[in-house]
C-alpha cells in the first residue's frame, strides 16, 4: 500500500493501512482503517476517512483493493484489472498508476474521460467508440 500511496504522491497522505481486529479469536474478524497524515513540518497524526477529500477517499479505496490484488497474488490467476470512475484522480496520477500496474497485470482496462486519456502514453491501445 505504501508504494501506491508514494507513487500517487498525495502530499500529506503519509500512510494507509488496515488493522486486523479479532480480540477473542472467535467469530468474524473485523478491520479498522487507519489514515496517517504528515504536515509540511514533518509532524504526523492519525486522521479519519471522514476528513479526506473525494480524491483521497477514492485513492484509499483503490490502494486497499490493489493491496489485496497484489499481496494475495490474484494477478497470477486473474491477469487483468478494470479501473473505472477515476474522475476524482488527476490525469497524471492515473497515468502513473497504469504504468505501475503493468508490472502485475497482463491486461489493464481503464475507462477514462478524453482529457484524462491524453495523459497516457500513445503506446496504449484505445477504444474511442463502441
Amino acid at each position: 500500500m505504501e508504494t501506491v500511496v508514494d507513487l500517487l504522491d498525495y502530499g500529506n497522505l503519509a500512510r494507509i493501512w488496515l488493522e486486523y481486529r479479532n480480540p477473542d479469536g472467535r467469530g468474524d474478524a473485523t478491520f479498522e482503517l487507519h489514515v496517517t497524515r504528515q504536515t509540511d513540518d514533518g509532524t504526523t497524526y492519525e486522521d479519519t476517512i471522514d476528513h479526506l477529500s473525494e480524491s483521497e477517499r477514492e485513492v484509499t479505496g483503490l490502494v486497499l483493493a490493489l493491496a489485496g490484488y497484489l499481496v494475495h497474488d490474484v494477478h497470477e490467476e486473474m491477469p487483468f484489472i478494470l479501473l473505472d470512475s477515476l474522475e476524482a484522480i488527476d490525469s497524471e496520477r492515473i497515468a502513473q498508476l497504469v504504468e505501475y500496474l503493468e508490472e502485475y497485470a497482463s491486461y489493464i482496462v481503464v475507462a477514462l474521460l478524453p482529457e484524462d486519456a491524453n495523459a497516457l502514453d500513445d503506446d496504449y491501445q484505445r477504444v474511442a467508440e463502441i
